[in-house]
This record gives structure tokens, sequence and C-alpha cells, in this order.
């Protein structure tokens, strides 16, 4: 039997592990390694936040995996040995012959000074269900949501959020006394979709009452302010915020990554610069050909990613050539 390991319980790793395991039967041992017990649906979030999905909803075990005869292992990656294949881990260390890294990447609130103490990440599961709760007390005042730096997860979410937060407050009769600003680094809003696409939600948002703040640099949070450069500050009743992004620190400890701390992988095929070893999800550098920047980081690429991944190392483990090629899906 051959061994598949998936490091990463995220859209990317389940999307892998349940496609592979279908492919391969008994013939392929793929196990999932995850430090939590539980996938949330980050792309209910938003709705979580406005009270229109439950956690439960957007909740399950990672255990469920072993239904489809997928090992679950609850622990947590402390060091990749590529020239040895294989993973250490806080508790055993496991070998394999394809390592899928599906790590995704971390919030770091620390390195904005103030974020940890006075802002609630839209990101974070936890934290997205005390910002329903604090919605639901909020009656009047200033809601700032902003966008600590770049890149960033999900560019759509940040005003999916800010049109789903005019919505809740104009369905309770509350909108005329609830002002609500959204701030970003971005020069205009999704850049990458095209300037057509900016100009198109810089309209709506203006259309609903709702201030856009971009080119704006971070530097702290008060109590009920937002910081930037050249002194300026945004007053605030609630503070609402994306945390900066980091790759796990036990990626930019191998030679996977490159200078940003992105594992660097054929765009067409995911896998690394070493044979067998593949990235796929947030954690993944696809650069656009045209731009030079990172494609978009959001779920539904690493779901596309994971399916041609999978794929691939069925072909392989079979003794044929990879035929399949991610071309960028999306949806």
């Amino acid at each position: 039997m051959q061994r598949t390991l998936i490091l990463g319980g995220g859209a990317g790793g389940i999307v892998a592990s349940s496609v592979l395991k279908k492919a391969m039967g008994s013939a392929m041992q793929v196990t999932v390694v995850d430090r939590q017990p539980n996938h949330y649906y980050p792309a209910s979030f938003p709705l979580l936040m406005i009270g229109e999905r439950k956690p439960a909803d957007i909740t399950r075990e990672l255990k469920r995996l072993e239904r489809k005869k997928i090992e679950t292992l609850l622990d947590e990656v402390v060091e990749i040995d590529t020239a040895g294949h294989r993973v250490i881990t806080k508790q055993r260390c496991l070998d394999y012959d394809y390592l899928i890294i599906a790590l995704g990447v971390e919030y770091h609130p620390e390195t904005v000074p103030g974020f940890r103490e006075f802002v609630l990440n839209a990101y974070q599961f936890e934290e997205v269900v005390e910002i329903n709760r604090r919605l639901t007390d909020f009656s009047s005042g200033q809601i700032v949501f902003f966008i600590s730096s770049l890149p960033y997860k999900c560019p759509p979410a940040p005003y999916e959020i800010m049109f789903l937060l005019d919505q809740f407050f104009r369905q309770r009769g509350l909108r005329h006394q609830v002002k609500l600003t959204i701030v970003t680094p971005d020069f205009s809003p999704e850049p990458l979709a095209g300037p057509k696409v900016g100009q198109s939600v810089r309209k709506m948002l203006a259309e609903r009452g709702m201030e856009l703040i971009t080119e704006a640099k971070i530097l702290a949070v008060e109590k009920h302010a937002l910081i930037l450069d050249h002194g300026t500050k945004i007053p605030a009743d609630l503070l609402l915020g994306i945390a900066p992004h980091w790759t796990p620190e036990v990626l930019r400890h191998t030679d996977l990554v490159d200078s940003s701390g992105y594992i660097e992988v054929d765009q067409h095929t995911m896998e690394t610069r070493h044979p067998g070893i593949y990235a796929i999800g947030d954690a993944a550098a696809v650069k656009l050909p045209v731009m030079g920047a990172y494609a978009p980081k959001a779920a539904i690429f690493a779901h596309y990613q994971a399916e041609v991944v999978a794929r691939n190392i069925a072909r392989l483990a079979r003794g044929l050539s990879p035929g399949f090629r991610y071309a960028g899906n999306g949806a």
C-alpha cells in the first residue's frame, strides 16, 4: 500500500483526501493531519456574522472523513523533512510516498499594535461568533472594517461583509443610525478583477451610503479609532478587521518557499521543486503571468487544485504519467 500524507484539514485537504481515496481505494493509505478537530466552512462566515447561519451549520468534525476510510490525526506539524520523505509532528513521525501541503495561512494580529485588544477578526471562527453577538446589540454608531495588509485570502469577502452589514441594519430599521466604513490598502476594490469590477463595487458602496477608503496604510488601533499614516484617525464604535496573513512557521523553515514565505509550485500541477510533494490552497504561490502578483487565495481555488493533485497522484501510483492540469478555475 502506498501512502499519501495531507497536511491540513481545510477545503483543499478535505477535497484532496476524498478524491484520492475514491480513486485509489485500499491501494492508497490517505492520512489527514490537522491541529484542530473541526473543519469550519469559511465561505459562510459572513452569513454567520449576521445570524443567517448558526455555528453548528458550518462546523464538521474531521473524524467524519474516517467513514471514507481516510485516517485523521489530531496533531501539529513541527518539521517537514523533504529529503527523508517524512513529517515530524508533536506526537509522531510520519513517512509518506506523496505529500500534499494544505496548511493555509495563520493570522498574526500582534503585528498591528492594538489589533488583539480592540478588533474582532472577521476571518476567525470564534471571533465571527462574537461579532454576531455584538451586531445584535448594536443600534447606532460607526462600524469600521479594515484590511490590515496584502495579500489576504478571499478578496471579495470584505465587500460581501459590508453589503451584508448594510442589509442587516436595513432589515432592522436602524441603517440611518449606523455609519459603515471599509478601509483597504488596495488602490481599488478587487484590483485583480479589473477596473470595471472596481468601479462597479465603488458605485454599489456609494449607493448604499458606505464610505470606502483606499490605499490606506494601517499603523495601529486604539480603543475607538483606526490609525492610518499621515496622522489620519478614523473613529469607530466597533472595529472589525482582517489580521495580517503569514504562512505557518514550519513552512518558512523549509526550502519550499519564496522570499515572501509562500510555497513555490508549478502553476499547472501544484508540484513543488521536490517530486512527489505538492502544495495547494492559501500557502501556495500561484503567480499571475501578466501582473506578477499572487493569484487570489480562496477555498474554490484550493478545491480545484486539490482535484488536480489527487488525480495526478492516483495516476502516478498506478505507474502512469500525470495528465491533469490546473487552469486557474474558480467560481
